[in-house]
C-alpha cells in the first residue's frame, strides 16, 4: 500500500534542443551578416565603417596583410581560419582553445582576439604582435606537449554523459518568461584520448514558461529550453534528458541542491522535474549541477590527448553509460 505523504510534486520542465549555428545548413546570408558573425567571434563586437574598410582591417589582423580575390571568398577564407564557419577542423578558435586547456583545464567562451591577448600574456608577459595566425602557432608551440596540436575525427555517441552546471539560480516566484540562463559544462567529455567538449564550454536556456507557487497548494512552475553545446570544434552537439539519465543522477546522487539528494524525478523524455513541499515555488540553485545525455550520434574533430593526462582526469570517475529515450 502507498504510503500517503505531504509532499506534492513541483513541475520543473526542462526542452532540450540543439539550435543551429548561423552558417549551418547552407541557409543564405548576405555579405554583411557573415562580416558581423566573424566580427563578432573575434572581437565581440561590430566593427564600424563600410564592408571593404572592416574586411581588410580583419585580414591585417588575421593573416598579417590585406588578401586577394572576390569579398565572398575573402569573408569565407577568414571565417574558415578563424572558425567563423562550420566545418573548420583546426581554426584559430580551435587552437586557442586546446592552449587554453593546456595551460588551465578549461575554456572560456569569449572573443577570439580577447582570449589570445590574455593567453599571451599568461604566458609572455604581454600581448605579442604580428598576424593572428602566427601568434597562435607560436602559442601551440611553446604550451603543447611536443609543440604540437593533434587531433582526429571521432564521433560522439547518443547516450554519452554530460554534466552540465547552472551559472545562476532559478526560482519561479522571480523568473521571468524570456529569461536567458547560462548553463556551462561541469566536467570534460573524452572519447578515448579524444577531447571533444572541454569543461567551461558555455551554452544558453531561455525561460520559455513560469508560475510561481500559490494559494491553496499551487505548484510552481520553471520551463526551461536549452540549445546544444558547442563541442571543441564548434560543432553543435544536442543535448536530452530522459529515463537513463534520470537513473544516472540518481543513483549518483546528482541533485538540484544538496539537500534535495534522491528526490529528482523524472517526467516524460525531455522533462524534469522535482518534488517540493507543497505550494513551495520551484528553485533550482546556482551551481546545481546533474547529468544530461548526447541526444544524437555527432562526428566531430576532438584534440588528442597524452594517455597519462586522459587517465590522470578520469580515474576517479564512474564508469557510466546512457542511452536516449525511443
Amino acid at each position: 500500500m502507498r504510503k500517503l505523504v505531504s509532499i506534492i510534486t513541483v513541475t520543473m520542465v526542462v526542452l532540450v534542443t540543439a539550435l543551429s549555428p548561423a552558417f549551418a545548413e547552407g541557409q543564405a546570408s548576405t555579405l554583411l551578416e557573415n562580416l558581423e558573425s566573424i566580427e563578432m567571434s573575434l572581437y565581440g563586437e561590430q566593427l564600424p565603417g563600410a564592408i571593404i574598410d572592416r574586411l581588410e582591417l580583419i585580414e591585417k589582423d588575421v593573416f598579417g596583410q590585406v588578401e586577394t580575390g572576390s569579398i565572398v571568398n575573402r569573408i569565407n577564407r577568414i571565417g574558415s581560419a578563424t572558425g567563423g564557419v562550420l566545418g573548420a577542423k583546426v581554426s584559430v578558435a580551435y587552437k586557442l582553445a586546446s592552449v587554453e586547456w593546456f595551460l588551465k583545464r578549461r575554456v572560456a567562451t569569449e572573443p577570439v582576439m580577447t582570449k589570445l591577448e590574455k593567453l599571451e600574456t599568461i604566458v609572455l608577459g604581454e600581448p605579442g604582435t604580428g598576424s593572428m595566425s602566427s601568434r597562435v602557432d607560436y602559442l601551440l608551440a611553446v604550451c603543447l606537449p611536443d609543440g604540437t596540436l593533434k587531433t582526429e575525427d571521432v564521433t560522439v555517441s547518443g547516450g554519452q554523459p554530460v554534466l552540465i552546471k547552472l551559472l545562476k539560480k532559478l526560482d519561479s516566484s522571480s523568473a521571468q518568461k524570456g529569461q536567458r540562463v547560462e548553463i556551462e559544462i561541469a566536467r570534460d567529455v573524452f572519447i578515448d584520448t579524444q577531447l571533444v567538449i572541454p569543461k567551461g564550454a558555455k551554452t544558453l536556456g531561455v525561460v520559455t514558461d513560469v508560475s510561481p507557487a500559490g494559494r491553496l497548494g499551487r505548484d510552481g512552475k520553471i520551463a526551461l529550453e536549452l540549445t546544444g553545446i558547442k563541442a571543441l570544434d564548434g560543432t553543435v552537439v544536442p543535448l536530452v534528458f530522459d529515463e537513463k539519465t534520470k537513473q544516472l543522477n540518481e543513483s549518483l546522487q546528482w541533485a538540484i541542491g544538496a539537500g534535495l539528494a534522491g528526490f529528482i524525478v523524472f517526467g516524460p523524455v525531455g522533462a524534469l522535474g522535482a518534488v517540493f513541499v507543497q505550494g513551495k515555488d520551484a528553485i533550482i540553485p546556482e551551481g546545481a549541477e546533474f547529468y544530461v545525455a548526447v541526444g544524437s550520434d555527432v562526428k566531430v574533430h576532438g584534440m588528442t590527448l597524452p594517455v597519462d593526462i586522459v587517465v590522470e582526469l578520469t580515474k576517479d570517475l564512474p564508469v557510466v553509460e546512457i542511452k536516449p529515450g525511443k
